[in-house]
């Protein structure tokens, strides 16, 4: 996980002179969330350091087949 956020810092704004470093992971803030409701249960993170996000990750599970109802009310079903 830290080789993948010093790649995001660097593309984010961190200094290019300064070679890339392992970050420890107590100097990020991390912020959870979730959203759950009849079509989906998603959750979600961030990873912020000195208040820039510098990774997002999310997983969302589909409850119904939104693809399929949205066919079979086209078709008249």
């Amino acid at each position: 996980m830290a080789e993948i956020l010093t790649q995001k810092l660097i593309r984010n704004g961190w200094p290019q002179d300064e070679p890339p470093q392992m970050l420890e992971e107590s100097l990020l803030e991390k912020t959870e969330g979730e959203v759950d409701d009849e079509i989906e249960h998603t959750t979600w993170a961030e990873w912020r350091l000195d208040g820039k996000i510098v990774k997002r990750g999310a997983h969302v599970l589909l409850k119904k087949n939104v693809v399929a109802d949205g066919i079979a009310q086209m078709l008249g079903g």
